[in-house]
């Protein structure tokens, strides 16, 4: 049995060659960048994966429902020569992050603002230190699982995405990226180009997550936090709570984040947030974790970012 189904594989030198590609193929075409998932996904075999109508509501056994399918793309195109896709560029108040810059090389900016130490946190403990050598920010979030780390931190951040096609760039919102399940708004002939995220010097944020073990494992809850201070009253100005693997797709805790605006960001102001964000939450029970033992996660994880994030905004760090 072949591992790998047949496939052809180019590594174009120019952003026109790889829209090209992707405009002929469509569907049939897989952008390769660290390739943690997408090679994983080519060749993952399993005996659920030989259950007829695994990974479809038809399946015979409910695990084999949850099964994705198999990646089979025709044309697999390599992102490895295109430099401009790598990399952080600092503008005023903005960092631009490239779609092929590793986990690993974002976790080791250490001058990273703490507007956005969410996605270095979330950098460094996503999988184990040779995934992250290997595994990129673009990939995680093209690939929109409800637990993806970096996803969840900068939902949080308030980022957006440049998405670029033969026809032209759009932006999108990340609130409005995800749609599902390992579906995004991505169409097969788009590719993620850039990574916007907003630092506003008067912003904290963090990212926590709990699994099962401290790597190789997904979140069974993450929780970013992202506060922005008034530099007068030392009030909360704004404030996002975003959580992961609670729902089908990375959310935001709308009304949890909403109740600290205006307010002291207390140790009172910041508990009662949290347990607002455990309330928004509708998690489920499956083999890794109890949907009740998920609740009690996100209101602990979300109390803990939230704390980190007002420290950070407050230029103490928040390291604790």
């Amino acid at each position: 049995m072949l591992i790998l189904n047949d496939f052809d594989y180019r590594r174009p030198r120019t952003m026109d060659e790889v829209l090209a590609l992707l405009a002929e193929y469509g569907e049939r075409a897989s952008p390769l960048a660290g390739g943690t998932d997408l090679v994983v996904n080519m060749k993952y075999r399993s005996i659920l994966q030989l259950v007829e109508g695994a990974g479809s509501d038809q399946a015979r056994f409910p695990a084999a429902r949850r099964v994705r399918p198999m990646v089979r793309p025709d044309m697999v195109v390599s992102l490895a020569d295109l430099p401009e896709l790598d990399g952080v560029a600092e503008a005023d108040d903005v960092w631009r992050v490239g779609p092929m810059t590793t986990m690993a090389q974002f976790a080791e900016r250490s001058d990273a603002p703490s507007a956005v130490c969410a996605l270095r946190d979330a950098a460094g403990v996503m999988g184990s230190p040779l995934i992250r050598n290997r595994a990129t920010i673009g990939g995680n979030l093209i690939n929109a699982r409800p637990a993806a780390d970096t996803a969840v931190a900068i939902l949080a951040l308030g980022g957006r995405l440049e998405l670029a096609s033969a026809q032209g760039k759009r932006w999108v919102e990340i609130d409005s990226f995800f749609t599902g399940p390992g579906t995004c708004v991505r169409r097969p002939d788009e590719l993620l180009v850039s990574i916007e995220l907003p630092c506003s010097p008067t912003a904290g944020s963090a990212y926590l997550r709990q699994g099962t073990r401290r790597q190789l494992e997904i979140a069974l809850v993450g929780a970013a936090s992202w506060v922005e201070l008034d530099s007068a009253t030392g009030k909360v100005a704004s404030a996002r709570i975003a959580l992961g693997a609670v729902a089908p797709k990375p959310i935001l805790a709308l009304q949890a984040a909403g109740s600290l605006v205006g307010q002291e960001p207390t140790p009172d102001a910041l508990a009662a947030a949290a347990t607002l964000a455990r309330e928004e939450a509708r998690p489920i029970d499956d083999f890794r974790g109890s949907a009740a033992y998920r609740l009690e996660l996100i209101e602990a994880l979300a109390r803990r970012s939230l704390e980190r994030a007002v420290a950070r905004a407050r230029g103490k760090g928040g390291e604790s």
